[in-house]
């Protein structure tokens, strides 16, 4: 029989991993805390219609996801669509994405927006190793001018970072830009991706392959610690049970991880204590009508309590709401932060007050449905020397590994890039059963 091997976390990069080694004939069982798959993919019930608890898209270079979607035979579920970006700032709402927009984008001067085409294309041309240690405030100050970085790229540090901003690498903010220009199909389009049903097609779909082929998915488990002993993981304590497992893989958090992995020290979990990590907090709106005609609005005044706003159904129409539209509210937050202590109600309010700012006609009675999802433990930051902190997924234990988005910086965190380290660390715990003998 060949060797077991344990998954913490059913996120994309665990079901991605469980999936990966099935396939390599090992025995596999798939550990996660909650009811569902998917993670910060999983969706919730509005109304009968599953939908995204996060807003999620894609870009072209998402290749991991695209050959996911290829190998289950999904590839037609994947459609890209044009997208359209905007600034509200000060009161009006500016159209943000061709040069025709630049130059008539009156909250800057004319030689601010000058400057900032001809920064945009100079950084995308910039080299990462250069950029990263570099801070990416002091960068964007220094190539687009203090204005244009309080109008542009302030609103965008505070909502991915908050009190972190400061302290973030330029080469996070430069591959943010190299990535959507990747889906820039001219100066004057912009395509992005969309799954239809959500992440969760493809979760699902691997979830489904998954089991198919022979693996365990456990939901409801809540994992204790990883046992080891002379080097090597010899499994997992859960539910107050031991499993046996001669490899293991933990895609939860860092810091969910150091709990958990209690015989390890040394320099490999000192590196992951220096990660900062900050939660998200997101208000879902299921409205009659739409905001704007945008997918994705950046906010500059004072009267707006949110950094931008992702609606959604301006990138993905999903019919089956019957015509409704759904609206995202992100903030990421650190975890002490006391928005974290707001009731939804409180959220409601004052959210809504603002986007009646952007559009005047809007009003609370086109709210259909409103949730509020808070996780503590969403966001890395990526500093300045990640390229020398950041974790291998190869921990010290011969036979234990780690996924976790830090793992992709500068890049930002996403499905394709969490499928990416789910294989490599399929890859490693492949290699570990491949010296296990046979019982």
């Amino acid at each position: 029989m060949a060797g077991h091997a344990v998954v913490i976390g059913g996120g994309p990069a665990g079901i991605k991993a469980a999936h990966e080694l099935i396939k390599t004939g090992a025995r596999v069982t798939l550990l996660e805390t909650a009811p569902i798959l998917g993670g910060l993919a999983s969706v919730f019930d509005v109304q009968g219609v599953r939908i995204e608890r996060y807003y999620h898209f894609i870009c072209k270079g998402d290749d991991h996801l695209v050959h996911t979607l290829d190998e289950l035979g999904l590839s037609h579920k994947l459609h890209w669509r044009d997208s359209r970006m905007a600034y509200f700032v000060d009161g009006t709402l500016y159209p943000f994405l061709t040069p025709v927009d630049l130059l008539a984008f009156h909250a800057l001067s004319v030689p601010d927006r000058l400057r900032a085409g001809l920064a945009l294309k100079l950084a995308q041309r910039m080299r990462e190793e250069d950029l990263a240690p570099k801070k990416a405030t002091a960068w964007l100050r220094r190539m687009f001018g203090e204005r244009t970085y309080r109008v542009i790229w302030e609103p965008l540090m505070r909502f991915k970072f908050a009190e972190h901003a400061d302290e973030v690498s330029a080469a996070w903010i430069w591959a943010r830009m190299v990535r959507l220009s990747r889906s820039r199909t001219s100066a004057w389009r912009e395509e992005l991706g969309y799954i239809e049903g959500g992440s969760a097609t493809v979760i699902d779909a691997l979830a489904d392959d998954f089991r198919r082929r022979g693996g365990r998915v456990v939901l409801g488990a809540s994992v204790e610690q990883i046992l080891m002993a002379d080097g090597r993981a010899l499994g997992v304590r859960v539910g107050g049970e031991t499993m046996p497992a001669d490899a293991v893989i933990s895609t939860v958090t860092t810091s969910r991880f150091r709990s958990l992995a209690t015989g390890l020290d040394g320099a490999y979990m000192r590196g992951l204590e220096r990660i900062p990590t900050i939660g998200i907090f997101c208000l879902f709106l299921r409205l009659k009508e739409r905001v704007t005609p945008f997918f994705w609005v950046n906010t500059h005044d004072p009267r707006v309590p949110f950094a931008g706003m992702i609606e959604y159904t301006n990138l993905n129409p999903l019919p089956e709401l019957g015509g409704d539209r759904v609206l995202y509210v992100p903030q990421y937050l650190s975890a002490d932060d006391p928005r974290y202590a707001q009731t939804d109600e409180e959220v409601l309010g004052s959210y809504t007050d603002a986007l009646a700012l952007i559009n005047p006609a809007f009003d609370r009675g086109q709210v259909v449905f409103s949730a509020v999802f808070r996780d503590r433990y969403a966001q890395p930051i990526c500093l300045t020397d990640y390229r020398t902190t950041t974790p291998t997924v190869r921990t010290p234990v011969a036979n234990l590994f780690l996924t976790d988005s830090s793992q992709l910086h500068p890049h930002d965190r996403t499905i394709s890039g969490s499928f990416g380290l789910g294989v490599e660390s399929a890859r490693g715990a492949a290699s570990a059963l491949a010296g296990v003998e046979a019982p």
